[in-house]
């Protein structure tokens, strides 16, 4: 390795810790089991693991990297499991039962409707008498005094460990809001309080509160990273430690300290900042990303090497104001449990094995068999070779697990593992389906480009099923979410909230615009991005007046000023009408501006690509390395399939499915009728066979 400063991200996901390690052109990477709750071991692990496959030891490359990039499921996983801190509520009088009634949505659970969870109970809010009106205009004064006792109630009688604060209209008007939140951390210096509209300062309450709140609730889950960032900085890395956050960006240990909450779904949104950058690589506009991973299979679309975002939406059962890349889930990871319900039916998900125990084949306990247990027993992977060697599987204990649970069922192991390969195939090509229908997608037009640990044993039969183009597999495949952490730009946001009809007042447009590009200019400045790297880019949320939701759309570089939103206008238009078709829209609708936002980026992780093999455009067969009894069809005896070895394969060579290729941390499935070939960037391409 050379003395250049070197890039490390990492991804910490439910079953397996990666991470990548970029000097110049050169890639290592490395797996090491996630370790829960202490994130930090598995972290450090894999570190080590990515310094060893790159000939050094971790103490000789931390002082020389310029770029340490996060994603940690910390928050995530607070929020899911509802284990985060006792939270207290501060907001307008008269509407305290706004969570709870939670505009009458409810949520799933296995197969039953239920309210959605209340995270503040209901003697740890309080109202406060205070209103500001639609237009911003005061009508009732804040009383300071009743600020300061409802605080000390929620932290002497209710107990609680957070407060978060969120008035009615303080998106139009925050000097009620902003008032309370500095006298609560006046009056109660040792409590966490935040603030709705410092975090999102967007309209519809019932969203801007709930993620207050989550944020409120989300502060404890934060301390395993900053003990993790402590242990970095004694063993040597001067770099700051970022961390990915929802919006596909990265952001401060700072920020993330007060605003925990950006920190939520942050390891999908890392994997779609990779895949973009690398459709943008090989020509590919029109993308669909899946990342298959330990526990969940997550579905994203990437348009003109823009990751599709969404401003608002279900984040773990609570519909929030968070922003954040596009992404869809279903529980169908390797470490996926299979069980039989009360009906008698066999499934496959939500819940995980995780790390510890695992897994059946990993033999540290697990006994419940799992999404790969079911592909070792298949014979899809080697038991021998799995994460290259370091670590075999266990068929036998697999196999008796589904014999077990196959006698409940009927069918023999072989049977039942099928069964739940087939379970797991059909909820992924669900996802993959209502994410090309509810975007208005045509899944022709669109490449699919596959990653995370167990993604390519499945890419190549979804792509047949759904009709996609073809299917890329990355190198990196296995771990293209820390790659992304390491490579992802900083990401900044700031919003203002307008609701003018179109054309409008120019003035208060550029005002807006002008603010907000300083506002974020200064963000990235604090976050210490050099002046020369900083990119302010604006966003506009638009919808016809008196509709209920609006659409995000991207404004250009070159801003019409001037205009009062003229440009903007015509941009919504050609979007509305595309999504939505001729019928669904007017010449005569009047367009409402809802918000402005300015995305302010920092390009801190400029990465060396390796200069590419000259293509000659002549594909030649591969050689297999020997072949593996796979079972492939219900009730039929496994068939001999072809095995390539991913490390030898060089540019051009090309392989005719079925067949599997090994490589030292994932295993990639051809199937019949399609056929794979390695390009200059070595990437499988896999396309149906001419």
């Amino acid at each position: 390795m050379s003395t250049r400063d070197v890039l490390i991200g990492i991804d910490v996901g439910g079953t397996f810790t990666d991470a990548v390690l970029i000097d110049g052109p050169d890639r290592y990477r490395a797996k090491s089991p996630s370790t829960y709750p202490d994130i930090g071991r598995g972290v450090l692990a894999a570190c080590e693991l990515a310094a060893q496959s790159a000939g050094l030891e971790l103490a000789d490359i931390l002082p020389r990297v310029r770029k340490f990039g996060l994603g940690t499921t910390a928050v995530t996983n607070a929020i899911a499991t509802r284990r985060g801190l006792r939270v207290g509520l501060i907001t307008t009088k008269g509407f305290e039962e706004t969570l709870r009634l939670a505009r009458g949505r409810t949520q799933e659970v296995d197969g039953w409707l239920q309210s959605v969870d209340a995270l503040v109970q209901p003697n740890a809010i309080r109202g406060i008498d205070e209103r500001i009106d639609r237009n911003g205009t005061v009508l009732t004064p804040l009383d300071a005094d009743a600020v300061i006792a409802a605080g000390r109630y929620l932290a002497e009688d209710a107990q609680v460990e957070s407060i978060a604060v969120s008035f009615l209209w303080s998106f139009l008007n925050p000097e009620h809001e902003r008032e309370a939140v500095r006298l609560l951390r006046k009056s109660l210096p040792n409590m966490p309080v935040t603030c709705g509209i410092e975090l999102r300062p967007v309209i519809r309450e019932y969203e801007r509160t709930t993620l207050a709140v989550l944020n409120a609730y989300a502060k404890g889950a934060y301390a395993g990273v900053d003990e993790l960032a402590g242990t970095l900085r004694e063993q040597g890395l001067t770099a700051p430690v970022l961390l990915c956050h929802s919006g596909g960006g990265a952001i401060s240990i700072e920020q993330a300290r007060e605003q925990p909450v950006w920190l939520a779904a942050s390891g999908p949104a890392a994997g779609v900042a990779a895949a973009a950058r690398l459709a943008t690589s090989v020509g590919e506009a029109k993308v669909l990303t899946s990342d298959l991973g330990g526990t969940s299979f997550d579905v994203a679309h990437i348009a003109d090497a823009a990751p599709a975002r969404t401003q608002r939406g279900d984040l773990m059962g609570f519909y929030t104001a968070l922003p954040r890349v596009d992404v869809e889930s279903v529980g169908a990871g390797g470490g996926s449990l299979t069980w039989t319900d009360e009906r008698g039916m066999l499934r496959v998900g939500p819940h995980s094995a995780g790390s510890m125990p695992g897994p059946v084949c990993y033999g540290r306990g697990g006994e419940q068999a799992a999404l790969t247990d079911a592909l070792l027993v298949l014979g899809y992977i080697d038991p021998a070779r799995f994460l290259g060697g370091t670590m075999t599987l266990d068929r036998e204990a697999a196999l008796a697990t589904f014999a077990r649970q196959g006698k409940e069922l009927g069918l023999d192991a072989i049977e039942a593992a099928w069964g739940v390969r087939e379970i797991a195939v059909a909820e992924m090509v669900k996802a993959l389906r209502a994410r090309l229908s509810s975007h208005a997608l045509a899944a022709s037009e669109h490449c699919l480009v596959s990653y995370g640990g167990c993604g390519a044993l499945f890419a190549g039969e979804l792509a047949q099923l759904v009709g996609l183009t073809r299917v890329l597999i990355p190198e990196l495949a296995s771990v293209l979410s820390a790659y992304g952490a390491a490579t992802m730009d900083i990401r900044r946001e700031r919003l203002s909230t307008l609701l003018l009809k179109l054309p409008g007042d120019a003035a208060t447009i550029d005002d807006t615009i002008a603010e907000l590009r300083d506002a974020v200019w200064q963000d990235l400045a604090a976050d210490g991005v050099p002046e020369k790297d900083r990119i302010v880019r604006f966003e506009a949320d638009m919808r016809f007046f008196l509709q209920r939701w609006e659409l995000t759309i991207a404004l250009p570089d070159e801003l019409v000023m001037g205009d009062g939103g003229v440009e903007a206008e015509k941009l919504f238009r050609e979007e509305y009408l595309r999504r939505f078709g001729a019928a669904s829209t007017t010449t005569s609708g009047i367009v409402e501006l809802v918000g402005i936002r300015a995305v302010g980026i920092g390009k801190m992780a400029q990465v060396e690509e390796a200069p590419a093999p000259t293509e000659t455009g002549e594909t030649r067969d591969a050689q297999p390395i020997g072949t593996r009894q796979v079972s492939l069809k219900r009730g039929m005896a496994p068939e001999a399939v072809s095995v390539y070895d991913e490390a030898a394969l060089v540019t051009g060579e090309g392989i005719s499915g079925p067949a599997l290729v090994d490589s030292s941390d994932t295993t990639i499935w051809v199937p019949e009728g399609m056929s794979a070939r390695v390009d200059a960037q070595r990437n499988l391409s896999v396309e149906a066979a001419t």
